[in-house]
């Protein structure tokens, strides 16, 4: 899909936490930054896992995100929107190029839901 063809009509907050020094007794300090951006939240279609307890659908969350951001692994993304509305951690970025060039057109992220 292109991004002109879903349209980007929600928004989140993407929050970065990076370790920015150490404090006197050798704990790591962090740093939060925060940033609001269009996107799109997608529920995608369930799968059957099958556990010791027996198959259970296990249903994924994804967003997608304007080529303007700039998104990783490991941070967290904050929603408001119906049906979407929670703290999910992105676990797996990736970069949707445009036909025939080298440059970015959306990312997709994976997400997992902070409980």
């Amino acid at each position: 899909m292109m991004i002109h063809d879903i349209g980007l009509f929600h928004t989140c907050n993407i929050t970065s936490r990076i370790q920015s020094g150490q404090d006197e007794f050798g704990s790591p300090i962090y740093t939060t930054t925060s940033k609001v951006s269009s996107c799109r939240f997608i529920q995608n279609n369930g799968r059957i896992v099958s556990l010791d307890s027996g198959e259970h659908v296990v249903t994924e969350t994804s967003v997608i995100l304007p080529p303007t951001v700039t998104v990783a692994e490991g941070q967290t993304i904050t929603s408001n929107v119906p049906s979407f509305s929670n703290t999910y951690d992105v676990t797996a970025v990736k970069a949707i190029f445009w036909p025939m060039a080298n440059v970015v057109h959306h990312y997709e992220c994976e997400l997992k839901a902070v409980e």
